[in-house]
């Protein structure tokens, strides 16, 4: 299930995800700082925050935020996703990963709140993860398709200026991961129409992974059942980048 793109979801998921890892923390043998109560705390307090600048949009979110904190929404969005970041290793410390895996969520609505009001994402890596591992655990149809909208919002939101110069910035290559795993999102949603523009972005910004990218679809797509139209949109792409590479 996708969360939904709302700050009262991700508080109502704090409030129950903190209680209970508060609750594992009480009885852990060794202490732990900070605690979840701490960490949840923070970030609920940065969550109204953003909920009371959301009254206005635009320059003025912007103007709202800088008045209340004396800084900007960059800054409150990474600080936010530095808190959940925080949050998920500690539910793995404890041994929860379920809640870990609840709480990484929380970085794709908090991401694409702030995105939708003109802020901008510094560290992609920690919604980049959520994304994947959104990706492994969704099977319908629709839910997929929607994750591929998400995708495509923030891309177009980073801009392919700004993703090169963390290609060369950042180790893990979170470009090249969110543009791959749109790629598969694409293709499991079976939409010849998603598969054409996801696929056709990979053979642009990813031209040296498109051979065993489009190597490794074929092989899906004979192993699947996957119908001739979809098909049709990987073999052509197969064609075109993975058998011409051998022949060369």
């Amino acid at each position: 299930m996708l969360p939904p793109i709302d700050i009262g979801y991700i508080a109502q998921c704090l409030t129950e995800l903190g209680e209970e890892l508060q609750h594992v923390s009480d009885e852990w043998p060794e202490p732990l700082a900070p605690t979840p109560r701490t960490l949840c705390a923070g970030l609920n307090t940065l969550l109204d925050i953003l909920y009371a600048a959301d009254e206005t949009s635009g320059p003025e979110f912007t103007r709202q935020i800088q008045q209340t904190t004396g800084s900007d929404p960059e800054r409150m969005l990474e600080h936010g996703l530095r808190l959940i970041v925080q949050l998920t290793e500690l539910a793995q410390r404890l041994q929860r990963p379920t809640q870990a895996q609840a709480l990484e969520r929380l970085a794709l609505p908090l991401s694409v709140w702030m995105l939708r009001r003109g802020c901008e994402l510094s560290h992609p890596e920690p919604v980049v993860n959520a994304l994947a591992h959104l990706a492994n655990s969704l099977r319908q149809s629709e839910a997929l398709i929607e994750l591929y909208g998400l995708m495509s919002e923030i891309m177009d939101a980073i801009g392919i200026e700004r993703a090169l110069e963390w290609e060369r910035d950042h180790p893990k290559r979170p470009w090249r991961v969110l543009l791959i795993n749109r790629a598969i999102v694409a293709t499991r949603t079976r939409q010849p129409t998603l598969m054409e523009t996801a696929f056709q972005t990979i053979v642009e910004h990813l031209p040296e992974e498109a051979p065993s990218f489009f190597r490794e679809g074929i092989g899906q797509m004979e192993a699947g059942d996957y119908p001739p139209p979809a098909r049709a949109v990987m073999q052509r792409y197969f064609e075109t980048w993975s058998t011409e590479q051998r022949l060369h």
